[in-house]
């Protein structure tokens, strides 16, 4: 299909009814881990700094009482909903669409005063186009790219239809968005983690300030999504159906790991202060993590080690895990010490279509643990269900914005014709 027909044309009326519900759960899902986001230390004093250059403006910051100008409140509640890695994600894009096409649309939504059924279909419309965008920047080669470097073109197509704008600025938006995109090498951010998270929030600033540039008239480049294969399916198949959601505060590298341990300790009751080592069978890039005693809270959620010890410890693995209590904890550091990557071609070979890990666990009594080959639940394969789901949302907002949870939650699982601004006002304190 032409790109900017499906951009422009799609309803949210003629979508089947389990991509509307999978674009449903990726709005409650971004909107959860940003509100959490919101906590993070740094963001305070950062919106702060950045509102002394007169930034003020009307479209908030979730959970906080900040308010700021469209786009830099884009660019923070995107910052948010990748902060703690809890974001929803995509095996074959490898990496996150939602933290930034979610943040985007509802803003843009909300100063347009559009329907929930705009917003929604603008949800979609960013995906789609974000996760083919990744898949025609793997196939170009070079330096992996992280999320920032193929969600700006998502966020781009789904700003650009809530604008309405012409076909023709569609596609020009499309080209300036490939073209500004961030370099987001993402081999680099794992090896070296910082509050930059894929450049994740500038890759939503930035598809965003592509839309308003075509929309003011700015040309640009054909876009290569135009002339890709992986443009064809598009209005036939939908990738948002194949997005992931996360439980742990962590890295998706982890993830296979900590539900095979997880699943350990419900068969053999053992205790962390009985294991001798773990070795953690698994595909070359997790090795990028094969860190100990991080530092911060983005060193912790980049080190399969850290995780590992910081969930046998405490049985969880959200944000409250990941602050300077645990990070000088001497229980949890002795452990990750005792944690071992070892590097398996097969799974390597399998990767990054399926992200795959074994684990033998050995004790100080003597006896091992052994895993099959483990999977990450969350997957398409292996879904969480709406409820556990639910249970996330809680868990993350509840401390925020109070019993409003419950509330926003029944709003994006029944909204259709309401405004966004009511869903945008539950998202404060």
């Amino acid at each position: 299909m032409v790109i900017e027909n499906f951009i422009v044309e799609l309803t949210w009326d003629s979508l089947p009814e389990r991509t509307q519900q999978a674009a449903r759960l990726c709005v409650l899902d971004a909107i959860g881990c940003a509100i959490a986001g919101s906590r993070s230390a740094g963001l305070p004093k950062l919106i702060e700094k950045i509102c002394r250059h007169d930034i003020s403006g009307r479209s908030p910051v979730w959970g906080t009482v900040y308010k700021t100008e469209l786009s830099w409140s884009i660019f923070f509640n995107s910052h948010s909903a990748a902060y703690f890695d809890l974001d929803d994600g995509h095996r074959r894009a490898q990496g996150h669409p939602g933290a930034a096409v979610v943040p985007a649309c509802l803003a843009v939504a909300q100063q347009r005063n559009c329907t929930a059924k705009e917003f929604l279909a603008s949800v979609v419309v960013g995906y789609e186009v974000a996760i083919r965008s990744a898949l025609v920047m793997r196939a170009l080669g070079g330096p992996r790219k992280g999320s920032g470097g193929w969600t700006t073109t998502g966020v781009a197509a789904a700003v650009a239809r809530l604008m309405k704008l012409e076909k023709q600025q569609v596609k020009a938006a499309l080209g300036l968005a490939e073209y500004y995109a961030p370099q987001a090498t993402q081999d680099r951010s794992a090896s070296y983690p910082s509050d930059m998270k894929e450049g994740i929030p500038w890759g939503a600033y930035t598809g965003y300030t592509a839309a308003i540039l075509a929309g003011g008239g700015l040309g640009a480049m054909r876009p290569h999504l135009s002339d890709s294969p992986e443009a064809e399916d598009l209005g036939k198949n939908y990738e948002i159906e194949n997005s992931y959601f996360k439980t742990y505060a962590s890295c998706r590298w982890a993830h296979p790991a900590l539900d095979g341990l997880k699943q350990m300790l419900s068969e053999r009751g053992a205790c962390h202060t009985e294991i001798e080592e773990i070795r953690i069978r698994t595909f070359e890039k997790a090795a990028l993590m094969d860190r100990h005693d991080p530092e911060g809270c983005m060193a912790a959620v980049y080190s399969i080690p850290y995780a590992v010890a910081c969930f046998l410890r405490n049985g969880v693995l959200g944000p409250a895990q990941l602050s300077g209590d645990m990070f000088v904890n001497q229980e949890i550091s002795a452990l990750s010490k005792r944690v071992r990557l070892v590097v398996d071609d097969d799974l390597t070979y399998r990767f990054p279509e399926q992200c795959l890990q074994k684990l033998e666990v050995d004790f100080k009594d003597g006896t091992r643990y052994v895993s099959g080959l483990l999977s990450a639940k969350g997957d398409p394969s292996d879904p969480y269900s709406y409820h556990e789901l639910l249970e996330k949302f809680q868990s993350l907002t509840e401390n925020v914005i109070g019993e409003q949870w419950l509330n926003v939650a029944e709003f994006i699982a029944e909204m259709d014709g309401q405004s966004v601004e009511e869903l945008v006002k539950m998202l404060t304190p």
